[in-house]
């Protein structure tokens, strides 16, 4: 039994190694069997091995995030171990082939995603802290970002010679799943934002004298859509109430001064479209990205079962269910 108390407790997991425990990466014990016990390979693919250590560590910080409990369940431990393994086969298998085939991602190339990556976040700091809260170095993640590009440049060497979806292809793709290109009702929108009531009273006056909306947005509107003449584009109906009065009026008509948190909009009706299919040739291009990428899937998993039935794969057994849990509270 769980008290309430103990939900809102933080847990660390660490791994049993018959009898012996690694916690964030040490290990206690005895010296000269935990070494030995530490040093042992739990799984090895060719040449390559995953000592008990580094197996531990893995399993350690996939649990990270169940509580005390779920890490001691025999169900979630046993598939937590068959994904390591499965993905350990995979990166030897894959990084053993494009050895092979002279491939291999250039530094540039990795620094380019890793730049990418930490655009998301405001400065390096905030990245740093988020690798951080993921139990992550950043020389941890930088590998894992390097094999994940190393398995796109396999793929992509797979697929080289794919040939492009053909027309009888995309035809019966979209005809299978046309609810994937169903549209809802839309309608485009130009609008002007201003700061208070007042100002929005005496550019309604101006619209009223057939001043053009798009000008007065382009001069006189505080949102960011104001350098394209407050133009906003196809709004579906129901992703925002303070459009929702667009859906019945005419094309050309223009809205009475309406509030919201972001200030005070007049906004105008520029085209509307009923609900309806997306019709074939304005979804082709993603139908073939789609397609394509189905091939390639497809493909790689036919090349990882031919270089699996190919491999020496060892796996310890009798190791790999002496792994047990202990949780340490926070």
């Amino acid at each position: 039994m769980i008290l309430a108390s103990d939900r809102m407790r933080s847990w660390h997991p660490a791994i049993l190694v018959a009898g012996f425990l690694i916690f964030g990466g040490s290990v206690t014990g005895c010296f000269g069997r935990r070494a030995e016990l530490s040093s042992r390979p739990v799984v090895k693919v060719n040449e390559t091995a995953m000592t008990a250590k580094d197996f531990a560590e893995l399993l350690a910080y996939r649990l990270k995030d169940f509580d005390a409990v779920s890490v001691k369940d025999a169900r979630i431990l046993s598939r937590m171990r068959e994904q390591i393994i499965r993905d350990f086969v995979v990166e030897i298998l894959t990084r053993d082939w494009a050895q092979e085939k002279g491939l291999f991602v250039k530094s540039e190339d990795l620094d380019a995603e890793i730049n990418k990556v930490r655009g998301n976040y405001p400065d390096d700091l905030a990245f740093r802290r988020a690798l951080a809260e993921q139990g992550l170095t950043f020389e941890q993640w930088r590998e894992k970002l390097r094999i994940s590009l190393l398995q796109r440049l396999v793929v992509a060497d797979l697929s080289k010679d794919l040939s492009a979806p053909k027309e009888v292809e995309i035809a019966n793709y979209y005809n299978q799943n046309k609810d994937q290109f169903q549209l809802p009702e839309r309608v485009k929108i130009r609008q002007i934002v201003l700061d208070s009531e007042s100002n929005a009273r005496r550019i309604y006056d101006e619209l009223k004298k057939k001043k053009p909306l798009k000008e007065l947005a382009a001069k006189f509107s505080i949102s960011p859509e104001s350098d394209r003449g407050g133009e906003l584009g196809w709004i579906a109906k129901g992703t925002m109430d303070l459009f929702d009065a667009a859906f019945n009026m005419r094309v050309g008509q223009t809205s009475d001064v309406v509030k919201s948190p972001y200030g005070y909009h007049i906004f105008e009706v520029l085209d509307k479209k009923k609900a309806g299919l997306e019709p074939l040739a304005n979804v082709k291009t993603q139908i073939e990205r789609t397609l394509r990428e189905q091939a390639e899937q497809k493909m790689y998993s036919s090349w990882l079962d031919e270089r699996l039935r190919a491999a020496h794969v060892y796996r310890d057994e009798t190791l790999i269910n002496s792994l047990s849990v202990e949780t340490k509270e926070d």
